[in-house]
């Protein structure tokens, strides 16, 4: 057995919300996810309307699905679980919308969620992200260190603007991304700057940032290389999201083609592991 890589593409990512209102048709989106060579899609567990004929369509193609849930309490998981289940998604991506004041409060939530989703069978995964449990990078940390066994889904862009990094990252900063994906089991493709979450990966002026996230993301699958099994599968969610993530200019239009931009970070992502395959077999010889 060897450990295998899967991308998939973010439904929420696949919205275009144009001015002339033009949104590609989820079959045509399904389509497109296939001839790209993607392994499928990440879907909602909170909208059942628009997940399920999305994984009759997957299915239909041979792409597989993850599920992304945003619970505002313990109890109401339960629904998500239970969607994820029916979805048959690789793994559950928790935003959760409860926001504990203590530590200790926090890792009860998170306990509690992790415990509900392992008695399910559901593999479940704790996103890093604004305006949820862990919105604060240095609450997080605490928070991981309360409890051992969450796992992450390491969306750094949001930790980038929330915490205002600036540039040069400075090596505490490096320090505390680097203790984030010690523990990430997932990936989310988006580079942020200080100022905005979602930048431009071609505009010459966010080069540094690009750089940057790059080397997190191999630091990142390094990592779980070594940590994980030999038949363990990692998941790359390329997430580009429509506008007011995608900055656009005065009319409305989206300044890059994110479509583009995601098949780039799905090409960065495949080279890189390409390359620790490589490494890795070499050691070995």
């Amino acid at each position: 057995m060897t450990q295998t890589l899967e991308i998939f593409q973010s439904i929420w990512g696949m919205e275009r919300r144009r001015p002339d209102g033009r949104e590609w048709p989820i079959e045509e989106q399904v389509d497109m996810l296939k001839d790209a060579g993607y392994d499928g899609m990440d879907l909602y567990s909170f909208v059942p309307e628009i997940s399920r004929p999305a994984k009759r369509l997957l299915d239909r193609a041979g792409l597989a699905c993850t599920a992304c849930a945003f619970p505002k309490s313990v109890e109401g998981f339960q629904s998500d679980i239970d969607m994820a289940l029916e979805l048959e998604a690789r793994h559950l991506n928790v935003i959760g919308q409860m926001y504990p004041m203590t530590v200790a409060e926090g890792a009860d939530i998170v306990r509690r969620w992790l415990e509900m989703a392992d008695r399910a069978g559901m593999p479940c995964t704790v996103e890093t992200h604004r305006d949820c449990i862990t919105t604060d990078m240095l609450y997080t940390l605490r928070l991981m260190a309360a409890v051992p066994e969450m796992k992450l889904c390491a969306d750094l862009s949001h930790f980038v603007v929330a915490r205002e990094f600036t540039w040069p990252v400075p090596t505490r900063d490096e320090h505390w991304i680097q203790q984030v994906l010690d523990r990430s089991a997932a990936f989310q493709g988006r580079v942020a700057s200080r100022e905005q979450v979602q930048v431009q990966i071609d505009f010459p002026r966010h080069r540094g940032w690009v750089g940057k996230f790059r080397q997190w993301w191999e630091d990142g699958m390094r990592k779980w290389r070594f940590r994980e099994p030999e038949d363990a599968t990692l998941n790359f969610l390329v997430e580009l999201g429509p506008p007011p993530y995608a900055i656009t200019d005065r009319d409305g239009w989206e300044l890059s083609d994110r479509w583009q931009e995601g098949l780039a970070i799905k090409g960065w992502i495949e080279e890189i592991w390409s390359r620790l395959d490589a490494e890795g077999r070499a050691s070995q010889d």
